[in-house]
């Protein structure tokens, strides 16, 4: 299986769900995608170990995948770029910062919420996943000095990715545009089938929300068996 072409460099809710199944249309599947992580909990671990280390690491967590987009590996366009050199870069954008932050407040930003990881806590593969998307406010801290992920930090993650992709490499994608653009860039034939639009929000937001009722059932389960306990000892079950 050929390794890793296409890095997708956009911040999630910039039509990243599109991106994915134009890219695999046009032969570059496996897309590796943020969802993968929901389906996948180990793969959130695979990263926290993978971070940091040479090159030779991030071959091994992408292989089997020609392509990728979404977190986490936006944020890691630099350790993908030294592990594949050859690989071109799709910075996926939307109309403004405003339009961005709309859509990412109103999904994604709430699992970095206090009372989202607190609902999700009995599930380790939930924390690993929210780690994850903590991920990007760390390199951000690195680069600028402030972790918030706020209107300014779109526009902020766009100059970096300009700055860092070798002239050639680099593609400023809106999926409003449709095929030509993009497949110009990869150097593959426009496909006679409309371009792919996917709701990114009404593909996550079923996700978070039955975390939600899963962590709040889990929580309810733990206090009635803690209950339980406490009667039963109060009782004298255990003399």
């Amino acid at each position: 299986m050929s390794e890793l072409q296409v890095i997708g460099a956009g911040l999630p809710r910039t039509g990243t769900a599109s991106l994915h199944a134009a890219l695999t249309i046009l032969g570059f599947g496996p897309c590796h995608h943020g969802s993968t992580l929901l389906r996948t909990p180990n793969r959130s671990l695979q990263y926290i170990h993978t971070l940091g280390k040479p090159t030779a690491a991030y071959r091994t967590l992408m292989h089997g995948y020609r392509s990728t987009v979404d977190m986490p590996n936006c944020y890691l366009v630099p350790e993908l770029l030294s592990a594949f050199p050859e690989a071109k870069v799709v910075l996926s954008l939307r109309d403004s910062s405003d339009v961005w932050w709309k859509s990412f407040e109103s999904s994604i930003g709430r699992m970095e919420t206090f009372s989202y990881l607190l609902v999700t806590l009995p599930f380790g593969s939930l924390r690993h996943l929210i780690m994850m998307l903590k991920l990007g406010k760390y390199r951000m801290f690195r680069l600028f000095g402030r972790m918030r992920l706020d209107r300014a930090a779109y526009d902020r993650h766009n100059a970096w990715v300009r700055s860092i992709v070798p002239p050639g490499k680099l593609l400023e994608f809106n999926v409003k545009e449709g095929w030509a653009p993009l497949c110009k860039f990869l150097e593959v034939p426009v496909p006679d089938i409309p371009f792919p639009h996917a709701n990114d929000t009404a593909a996550t937001n079923p996700h978070i929300k039955k975390a939600i009722v899963i962590g709040l059932v889990s929580w309810m389960a733990i206090f009635i068996c803690l209950g339980g306990i406490w009667y039963w000892s109060r009782v004298g079950g255990w003399e």
